[in-house]
């Protein structure tokens, strides 16, 4: 059975108590829309086609690297592999 792409799980974006201002500013806007939107996109792409490396769900969704990097790791329901491509860990569905 396929999971659902459309349903991913939430994650939360938090900044500890004794973190800056600006800490706190910038967990506020990684929980915004834009990147919810973000870790949707990767988590349907790697139900899709299932594991994959942040550089081939950057060339799969057309988001930048760098983007997909920050963000695959707040993307809950997915896991890091011990297996590695092209010098990159392996995300898969958890």
């Amino acid at each position: 059975m396929t999971p659902q792409a459309t349903t991913a799980p939430r994650a939360y974006t938090r900044a500890r108590k004794t973190d800056s201002e600006t800490s706190h500013q910038a967990a506020k806007f990684a929980a915004s829309c834009k990147a919810e939107a973000e870790r949707m996109a990767i988590y349907r792409a790697i139900c899709e086609q299932g594991p994959m490396t942040a550089r081939e769900v950057s060339a799969a969704i057309g988001l930048d690297y760098i983007e997909v990097q920050r963000r695959i790791s707040e993307v809950a329901g997915l896991v890091k592999t011990s297996e590695t491509r092209d010098h990159c860990k392996v995300w898969r569905l958890a």
